[in-house]
């Protein structure tokens, strides 16, 4: 019988999110807090199976490629590349629950969660498969950790932090899937200015803690509202359903309220009401139960 693994790939969101400038290869020096979500794919990777592939399905799975180009696909091509391993046998199925394309991470997390897999299956080391999740991406170092961190550099520096304390969270998830939205976002900050990374900072040292509107900062907000189709509009209007701040999850444009759990219920509750209807999903924060 084929060897089957399996694991959650939780979402994600940046508590905040620093640009300091342009590097040298390419990329974008940057600064943030992250944390994972109890939202979460389902990943299994099945050993010597009846012949390579990706199979995507799952609430959540319009949109996403179910071959080569798929994240969880390239990092499996890029660990067994780095191992001196084949994909001849290798199968992934991927159950999508992270809408994509809106700030969550799930592509990102789904290829994190394969890495960690196979990298239990075929002894990788921590350097293996931070080598390989940076091939990937900038979100895949952190998502193989999860829980509560400090990223630094392009993505691939990771520093756990005190987990932060259970908080709830309530998405406001895209009309549509967007293409292209990352690039786009970095593309629209030139020539800046930047940012100097003493939000981030300020955060990683008060934690654990109970978090306040003025932890968050996400450096994308203003360019998510010029860019996004009617983003502004809608954000003004949950915000003004809620009486309470939403900010942007990563580079967008999946917006998120997070604060004490016995509250998320009616700012859920408040959104439905206002029209939001099945866009809004309710989850809270999650700690990380693995390491490289």
């Amino acid at each position: 019988m084929p060897e089957r693994l399996r694991t959650v790939a939780p979402a994600k969101v940046n508590l905040t999110l620093e640009v300091l400038g342009p590097r040298g290869d390419g990329y974008h020096e940057l600064a943030s807090v992250m944390q994972t979500l109890a939202l979460a794919d389902e990943v299994e990777v099945v050993l010597d199976g009846d012949g390579p592939g990706i199979e995507v399905a799952g609430p959540c799975s319009t949109g996403v490629p179910a071959d080569g180009s798929n994240l969880a696909w390239r990092a499996a091509e890029a660990l067994a590349h780095r191992m001196a391993r084949g994909t001849e046998g290798l199968r992934i199925r991927i159950t999508k629950r992270i809408p994509p394309a809106g700030g969550l991470g799930g592509g990102a997390s789904d290829a994190a969660a394969v890495l960690r897999l196979l990298g239990e299956a075929w002894g990788a080391s921590p350097d293996d498969l931070i080598a390989a999740a940076c091939e990937v991406g900038s979100d895949e170092a952190f998502l193989l950790v999860g829980g509560t961190a400090l990223v630094t550099g392009r993505g691939e520096r990771v520093e756990p932090l005190p987990p932060l304390r259970e908080h709830g969270v309530v998405l406001l998830l895209p009309r549509e899937h967007l293409e292209a939205k990352t690039g786009r976002m970095f593309a629209a900050l030139a020539p800046g200015p930047y940012d100097d990374g003493a939000r981030t900072a300020a955060l990683a040292a008060r934690l654990p803690c109970a978090l306040r509107s003025a932890d968050l900062y996400n450096r994308f907000e203003d360019v998510a509202r010029a860019l996004v189709p009617g983003l502004a509009e809608e954000w003004r209007q949950a915000e003004e359903a809620t009486g309470e701040p939403l900010r942007l999850a990563g580079a967008g444009p999946t917006l998120f309220w997070i604060g004490p759990p016995e509250t998320a219920p009616a700012v859920a509750a408040r959104l439905k009401a206002a029209g939001f209807g099945d866009r809004v999903a309710e989850t809270r924060t999650a700690g990380a139960p693995w390491r490289p």
